[in-house]
């Protein structure tokens, strides 16, 4: 799903939305909670699959391996959607002289969408509410024209709230990126140093639901309307110890997407017949939007 309109608007209500429940600066004294030592994951699995009159198959899996200690957390982030679809059903004319000779051809499945994503960072505490981090990632979208992109940061954060039903942390750095884009652009750096910004949100909502919102934003140095952002908002319910039902909706924005080449073609209205004119580059669409819905496995 895409929203190609005031995307800006749409992130500004996203950020709203994340942050529409934390409680008021008096609450901050509260105790804060020990982090749970020892590691811990959890696994997102959904999957659809259609045949007969329409021939789908979309996967998505969300894999989150955590390790606590005392003063220090790591994270390694594993995400992969991918979606094949078959194209419409045609009759195609065997003899051209006999035009009412036809085969039923059912085109085969192919790649229609493909995004992965390796993240991995760790954290450590230098007082009870600051800290340094460190980490990189690994991100592919072919929608959106990103074939490769390498990622690194460093940086320091804030914990301003640290208990075991609210969370909430800020973190500020410098970054390196590394991209390669489907089409060449000559108006973009393929490598570039930037300053990144996010944060990391979670609110137990009673004692079976949880809302977290995570939030990053990476600019160019060098050329700041060059910046992209990576929101996501969820909402989950803990069915039983190891299971619980998960419904997500991400924002990725990006000011200035990938080029795309398309098609330049006249269709002639009297006789409905196609003529080629060639091709021509545009930009792809700043604002993708991902919603899903799935099952979560703890260990």
């Amino acid at each position: 799903m895409q929203l190609t309109s005031r995307p800006v608007a749409a992130l500004i209500l996203g950020t709203l939305i994340g942050l529409s429940t934390i409680p008021m600066m008096a609450q901050e004294d509260e105790e804060s909670s020990e982090d749970k030592i020892g590691w811990s994951n959890a696994t997102d699995l959904s999957l659809v699959v259609t045949e007969g009159n329409s021939s789908t198959e979309a996967f998505g899996f969300q894999n989150r391996l955590r390790r606590n200690w005392k003063k220090a957390r790591f994270l390694l982030r594993l995400e992969a959607v991918r979606s094949n679809t078959a194209d419409d059903t045609f009759a195609e004319i065997v003899d051209p002289e006999n035009p009412d000779d036809l085969v039923i051809v059912r085109p085969d499945k192919t790649l229609d969408v493909e995004k992965y994503l390796i993240l991995g960072q760790y954290d450590r505490e230098i007082s009870r509410r600051f800290f340094w981090d460190v980490g990189g990632s690994w991100d592919r979208n072919s929608d959106a024209g990103i074939i490769n992109r390498y990622t690194g940061w460093a940086g320091v954060g804030n914990i301003w709230w640290d208990r075991d039903d609210l969370a909430f942390s800020t973190n500020y750095g410098l970054s390196y990126t590394d991209r390669e884009e489907d089409v060449p652009d000559p108006d973009k750096d393929e490598r570039f140093a930037g300053l990144r910004f996010g944060w990391d949100y979670r609110n137990d909502w009673g004692k079976v639901t949880t809302f977290t919102n995570d939030w990053n934003i990476n600019t160019n140095l060098s050329e700041f309307s060059d910046w992209t952002s990576d929101m996501t908002s969820a909402i989950t319910v803990t069915m039983s110890n190891k299971i619980a039902l998960r419904m997500s909706l991400q924002w990725l924005y990006n000011n200035q997407p990938a080029l795309e080449e398309i098609d330049v073609i006249l269709i002639d209205d009297g006789s409905g017949a196609e003529i080629d004119f060639g091709t021509t580059t545009i930009r792809k669409e700043k604002l993708d939007t991902v919603f899903s819905t799935s099952i979560v496995i703890s260990f």
